[in-house]
């Protein structure tokens, strides 16, 4: 079923298992380095919308999911668990919850590193991004992209749909900086286009998680399970208290693709 919604991390025929995150190529581990051991298991990674911090606002956080859903649905088959990893653990949550109420299974819930998106951290992924491109950006042009994050410091940190002007702005500053580097090295519109769209698609999919991950998880929905590393992530813990919290001997790049995080989330599932 790798399709625009889903993408295909590793066949069978034990059980259907979704997860959740996105991939900023750093080479960290993902859920594709867990699949491959999860022995019997059909796995399925969703795919990030291609959309836009203003298309979230537009139509709302619950419409992130939504694509997923209905091609879920589309099947039939019910889903033993759902997978987040960090920020989309939020995202993970909302797709187990509305899994549930389709009658698409009765998922459990596996959290990983998970952590609560905030203001904080949109500003830290995008002075991130924005230092990729130091090397081709102007002092001025540099201090006036990082200088762009700084309402994402101001305290107490924000969530929810606070944080979806700040969002806006920062994909904004970001295009702007994006332009002024291209624009040094003489490189094609398409091209600029295309870097500029991969880290409005990253805030966007950070932003639903945000919006969807604000507050405590309903009392009536059945708790995560948690998966901690070593190191952690970077943020507030987003840890389901009402649920097991695991630590492992791992550093967080490697946590999904540690044996004893396979084996210990093979059992979880059923394994």
């Amino acid at each position: 079923m790798t399709s625009s919604r889903w993408h295909v991390l590793r066949d069978g025929d034990a059980g259907l298992i979704l997860t959740v995150a996105f991939d900023a190529g750093r080479g960290d581990a993902r859920f594709a380095d867990l699949a491959s051991s999860l022995d019997g298991r059909r796995v399925l990674e969703g795919l990030p919308r291609r959309s836009t911090v203003a298309e979230l606002v537009e139509r709302g956080a619950d419409d992130y999911v939504t694509p997923w859903l209905e091609e879920i649905k589309e099947h039939g088959q019910p889903v033993r668990a759902v997978l987040g990893h960090c920020a989309g653990s939020g995202l993970a949550r909302e797709l187990a919850d509305r899994l549930r109420m389709l009658g698409l299974g009765t998922p459990s819930l596996i959290i990983f590193d998970p952590i609560v998106a905030e203001s904080r951290t949109l500003g830290e992924e995008y002075r991130t991004a924005v230092r990729t491109l130091a090397a081709q950006l102007s002092p001025e042009d540099l201090d006036t992209a990082l200088a762009a994050a700084q309402p994402c410091d101001a305290e107490p940190s924000l969530t929810g749909a606070a944080v979806l002007p700040l969002a806006e702005a920062l994909e904004a500053a970001y295009g702007t900086a994006v332009a002024a580097a291209c624009g040094r090295l003489s490189v094609a519109p398409a091209v600029q286009q295309q870097l500029s769209d991969r880290f409005s698609h990253y805030l966007a999919y950070l932003a639903a998680a945000a919006w969807t991950h604000a507050g405590d998880p309903p009392p009536d929905t059945p708790p995560a399970t948690t998966v901690l590393s070593a190191t952690g992530g970077v943020g507030t813990s987003g840890a389901d208290p009402r649920g097991t919290v695991t630590s492992f001997a791992v550093d967080r790049t490697r946590l999904l693709a540690d044996p004893e995080v396979a084996a210990y989330v093979s059992r979880v599932t059923g394994g």
